[in-house]
């Protein structure tokens, strides 16, 4: 009996779940088995604020644009 398992077939599909892919699935394992829970947690949350404050900043952008705008 042969323990290989295939990948499921993404041709033509686009995932839309981003843990369907392998590479973050494989970075999982490693954060579980070296025991980097909580360093990944710290480094995700960094992440994610990062990525909301350059979010807010834009907004500020296009709607100072829009005010620009509206005032002309």
């Amino acid at each position: 009996m042969s323990t290989i398992t295939e990948a499921p077939s993404t041709d033509g599909k686009i995932l839309r779940n981003f843990r369907n892919s392998a590479d973050v699935e494989n970075f999982y394992r490693f954060v579980h088995e070296n025991g980097l829970r909580r360093e990944a947690g710290l480094i995700m949350s960094t992440i994610v604020k990062a990525l909301k404050d350059n979010e807010k900043k834009s907004k500020r952008k296009r709607k100072a644009k829009a005010k620009k705008k509206k005032v002309q």
